[in-house]
């Protein structure tokens, strides 16, 4: 007599397309009959892992049947319990709130097994038609083919359907950056204003406002004359905890190229050692009021500085100087790049200095700033620096 195939036992055979089907029993259906499911591999070895897997979620109580799983709910699943150890907490807060506006709004409530690539290319138009920059719907489809990559590799659907996916075409878009007389009309108003001085030392040295916002006295060396970047300062919430608040947090810089020494013009010298200075008399001042933790721009209580007001700050200091509103506060380090090549610096160098993780990176921000006499050369260029 033969033995009735109970719930976890599974068989797995070889399909017609090459691929591997292993399926398994998850329960009883109302009528009696046996419950199956099916995971897919492109090995004999990956479909037994993947039913593996499944069987210990199923022994702990952890299965959830693809059936009724929803879309939203697996992209809340793949982020808190793929990505969460993996990214940095800004790319997470990214990820969190590009899948809560975006995503879950137009397929979250499709079930996994149901979604089609019709629905998600809708959902894409839908992106285009409400004006999102390019790389904004790239940024979310990276997000999308990453959770239904995971899974696939965890058996709840067979293949990703995003991977067929038409995205608007990126433009790479005109750099802009200040001409001489805008610069200085610049540096004049941004002495004028609250903590401008961060400002002035950007277009000295092309940081990210991250990084500016970072700096402790102890990165820099009034000896050697040089600037040290090693970490950036971040806004983070945890999302996971309803009751958490966003709050400012230090952590390490965007790459490991990002860890780099920067040289200090005189004249920024100078100016460091003035805000040093004020900050002594501040602390004196305010007679145990001020917090010391060291950071070069603060506000007067010694607290780190909120990068969204420094983008106020920076608004500001552009409506006074009569400059174009427009423009991004990244110009500033557009701008310092472009002093650079236009004064001798190599491109290995300023890559070095912007803290680029590819020299090409550096090679296409001037191919964008510059005439076009000048891209030839510079591509030419980077054919004769060993990368």
């Amino acid at each position: 007599m033969s033995k009735k195939r109970g719930q976890g036992e599974g068989t797995i055979r070889k399909r017609l397309d090459g691929s591997w089907e292993a399926r398994f029993t998850v329960g009883i259906n109302p009528n009696g009959t046996q419950k199956r499911r099916s995971v897919y591999a492109k090995t004999r070895k990956g479909a037994q892992a993947k039913m593996t897997a499944s069987l210990n979620e199923l022994n702990n109580g952890q299965y959830i049947e693809p059936s009724k799983l929803a879309t939203g709910a697996w992209f809340d699943t793949w982020l808190r319990e793929y990505k969460k150890n993996e990214i940095k907490p800004t790319t997470y807060v990214n990820y969190y709130s590009r899948i809560k506006q975006h995503i879950k709004p137009a397929i979250g409530e499709w079930k996994l097994k149901d979604l089609r690539t019709d629905v998600i290319q809708k959902m894409f138009n839908g992106l285009n038609d409400k004006g999102l920059a390019p790389e904004t719907i790239k940024g979310i489809y990276n997000i999308v083919h990453s959770a239904l990559n995971q899974a696939v590799d965890n058996g709840l659907i067979a293949k990703n359907l995003a991977s067929k996916i038409s995205l608007p075409k990126i433009e790479k878009s005109r750099v802009r950056v200040f001409s001489m007389e805008e610069q200085k009309a610049f540096v004049e108003s941004a002495k004028t204003a609250y903590m401008g001085e961060i400002f002035i030392l950007d277009l000295g040295t092309g940081l990210r406002i991250g990084e500016l916002l970072a700096l402790t006295w102890a990165d820099i060396d009034f000896n050697e004359e040089i600037l040290k970047v090693n970490r950036t300062l971040n806004i983070t919430k945890n999302h996971d905890d309803a009751e958490s608040k966003w709050q400012k947090t230090f952590g390490s810089p965007k790459t490991e190229s990002s860890i780099r020494s920067i040289p200090l013009l005189p004249n920024l010298i100078i100016m460091l050692k003035n805000i040093r200075l004020n900050q002594d008399e501040l602390k004196q001042k305010l007679d145990g009021a001020f917090e010391n933790n060291n950071l070069v721009f603060s506000t007067y209580l010694g607290r780190p500085l909120d990068p969204r007001n420094m983008q106020r700050t920076f608004a500001s200091i552009m409506k006074k100087a009569e400059l174009d509103k427009n423009v991004h506060i990244h110009c500033l380090r557009h701008s310092f790049a472009t002093r650079g090549l236009e004064n001798g610096i190599e491109l290995k160098v300023m890559q070095e200095l912007l803290g680029h993780s590819s020299i090409k990176m550096t090679a296409d921000l001037y191919t964008h700033v510059l005439p076009e006499k000048k891209k030839d050369s510079i591509m030419k260029l980077i054919d004769t620096i060993d990368i």
